[in-house]
């Protein structure tokens, strides 16, 4: 599905918190969503999900006007799955198999449906059978995540949004948690918006990136369109280039060689840099 807005403004009773934003969303992609705290990315994802009832301006799925009520307000729209930041604190069933089930079991499937559907979405998160009987107090904070995680990604949804999803989480189980979901996304043309301040993240997951700045959308923009050749939009909006695209330009500059890379991982970069700093080329300074 394609998902379009166009000149969509939200009003509060005391700011503007969206400013004519016109984007589009389409699918097979992970687009990250940034901005400092209070630009618009949390009301942006949830005029999306159809959380905001009342918007200015339209917003189409796959060419067509999104359903609204009686009274003229957008409706929520159900295809979309939305993990909210800090999801374990949602969690409230007493195991994890409850936990798992109750979304599907509100929809009046049966337990064979059910039991058939949690064997299969476990895996695509790194999760065993044996956590079902478990209370989900009993678990690590990474695996808490990915049991809310799990439990949207239940409803199969084409796109997905994901709220600082790695917030609070040791190095290891963020990582863990973003490959999981980087291979999620690359099945059946899915789609993931990744709302994130955690630049080097952004740079390894992402296809596009859209940045906002106090309410009003800055530029959507591949990712090494962005990092490379329109870094002053992360200036702009007070925030800096990864790490890795900082030592990038580092290598560059003291070498005097331009290093053409066809994406911002660390990864990729690396390889790129490790031949100019092994052969010396790294002019003195």
């Amino acid at each position: 599905m394609v998902y379009q807005l166009n000149n969509v403004s939200v009003n509060y009773s005391n700011r503007m918190a969206l400013r004519n934003v016109s984007c589009t969303i389409e699918k097979d992609k992970w687009i990250s969503v940034i901005g400092q705290t209070g630009a618009g990315k949390s009301t942006f994802v949830q005029v999306l999900k159809g959380l905001i009832p009342h918007i200015n301006g339209d917003y189409l799925i796959d060419h067509q006007p999104a359903k609204r009520d009686a009274k003229g307000q957008l409706k929520v729209i159900s295809e979309i799955g939305f993990v909210f930041q800090y999801p374990e604190h949602q969690l409230f069933e007493t195991t994890v198999f409850k936990e798992l089930a109750f979304a599907l079991k509100q929809q009046g499937w049966s337990n064979e449906q059910i039991k058939k559907s949690i064997s299969e979405v476990l895996p695509q998160l790194g999760l065993s059978e044996d956590i079902l009987p478990l209370a989900p107090f009993q678990l690590s904070g990474g695996l808490k995540r990915r049991v809310a995680i799990a439990s949207v990604i239940m409803m199969n949804p084409k796109l997905l949004i994901v709220d600082e999803p790695t917030a609070g989480l040791d190095p290891v189980s963020k990582v863990a948690l973003l490959r999981l979901l980087k291979n999620w996304q690359q099945q059946d043309n899915r789609t993931i918006i990744f709302v994130s301040h955690q630049m080097e993240d952004v740079a390894e997951y992402s296809d596009e990136v859209i940045v906002f700045h106090e309410g009003c959308l800055m530029g959507q923009l591949d990712t090494c369109t962005l990092f490379l050749e329109q870094s002053h939009l992360l200036e702009k909006i007070g925030m800096s280039l990864p790490e890795s695209v900082q030592l990038l330009k580092l290598v560059e500059e003291l070498s005097g060689e331009k290093i053409k890379i066809s994406c911002c991982r660390e990864q990729e970069i690396f390889e790129k840099i490790l031949p100019i700093w092994k052969a010396g080329r790294i002019l003195h300074v």
